[in-house]
């Protein structure tokens, strides 16, 4: 049973490209097999919540509907079948599946309208997630909220480095978009002793930030050449061009900036009605088109791993954390997104009441 916990503030997608609703959505009067009450403490913010805002992946057949996919907090109460963690237990939330039962997705109520969620759901006081998206992790998680990051954004960022592009310290490696994941990605190169890092954005402030962080040539795309401010420095192209954009002519770009061996690793999403070029006989040639999905994170395994490398100080997570609002501020925040104005990583602070 929930118990005493009748209801959540959260912040609801009722309508694409408009604000979402701020209000309180009822919980289900007992957990189902294979679910997980948690208490959050913090929650990430994604681009990927901005795309579902912008419907970037085409009709929204689930509105309205919950969002956020990445958080930390303290398990509360567990549904029947649920083994690897228990009440008490402080957790991390993240979309990638792990371990343990996949649970059917919770349905909340708003004054009498269905409210829909899916296994993952972290944009709320309190969240009803399957037991597959939990992972225990043994630290007060209060007092490191940058332990949250693992949910989405270091640990994309991580894999995408060490599992998809297999990146060696000699090689040259470009990272295009500079917000919170390609930042993660620098420092993850950086971690990994890269001396030749190229950072490419059309944010100045954004550039200064990734220098900070390790990246040796700065390429502002809306006043520069990109093909050939890289060719420029490296006439021999990159090893690895990393794109978290989205943006398909710069995804096009990154394809001819790579060497005959190259690979470039997509991470952005592109517009569902957009497409990128490529010449293809380049592929059959030797070079690659990785795609990425979450750094093909496994949480019961990479997690100790994983938050080895970001409490390093060379690595040095938490400055990748620039803004902590609460939950009543999170559309100034999507407001602020569009804009390109966050630098680094914003992150809500929940359970204010």
């Amino acid at each position: 049973m929930i118990q005493n916990f009748k209801s959540t503030k959260a912040a609801i997608l009722t309508n694409l490209n408009k604000p979402l609703l701020i209000d309180r959505i009822l919980l289900p009067k007992e957990l189902f097999h294979g679910q997980v009450l948690v208490k959050n403490y913090y929650s990430g913010v994604c681009g990927s919540q901005l795309g579902e805002i912008q419907g970037v992946k085409g009709k929204d057949k689930y509105l309205p509907h919950l969002l956020g996919h990445e958080a930390i907090g303290e398990v509360l109460n567990v549904g029947k079948g649920v083994k690897k963690i228990k009440r008490g237990d402080q957790v991390l939330l993240h979309w990638m599946p792990s371990k343990g039962l996949s649970a059917i997705n919770p349905i909340f109520y708003l004054r009498n309208k269905k409210i829909n969620a899916g296994p993952i759901a972290t944009f709320s006081d309190y969240s009803i997630v399957s037991e597959n998206r939990v992972t225990k992790i043994n630290r007060n998680l209060k007092q490191n909220k940058e332990i949250l990051l693992l949910g989405c954004t270091t640990s994309t960022a991580i894999g995408s480095v060490k599992k998809l592009a297999e990146f060696k310290k000699n090689e040259i490696a470009a990272v295009a978009g500079c917000g919170a994941i390609g930042l993660a990605i620098i420092k993850t190169l950086k971690y990994l002793e890269a001396k030749n890092i190229i950072a490419i954005d059309i944010d100045n402030k954004k550039l200064r930030v990734a220098k900070k962080f390790g990246a040796k040539i700065l390429i502002n795309a809306k006043k520069e050449n990109l093909l050939q401010s890289i060719i420029k420095e490296y006439p021999n192209k990159v090893d690895q061009f990393f794109d978290t954009t989205g943006n398909p002519k710069v995804v096009s770009l990154g394809f001819k900036c790579l060497k005959s061996n190259g690979k470039e690793i997509l991470i952005g999403v592109p517009p569902y009605k957009q497409e990128s070029k490529f010449y293809t006989l380049d592929i059959n040639l030797g070079k690659s088109l990785i795609g990425c999905k979450g750094g093909n994170f496994i949480p019961d395994r990479e997690v100790n791993k994983y938050l080895k490398i970001m409490r390093s100080k060379k690595f040095n997570s938490k400055s990748l954390i620039s803004k902590v609002v609460e939950l009543k501020d999170i559309n100034d925040v999507f407001s602020d997104m569009k804009k390109n104005k966050i630098i680094g990583k914003c992150i809500i602070k929940l359970n204010q009441e």
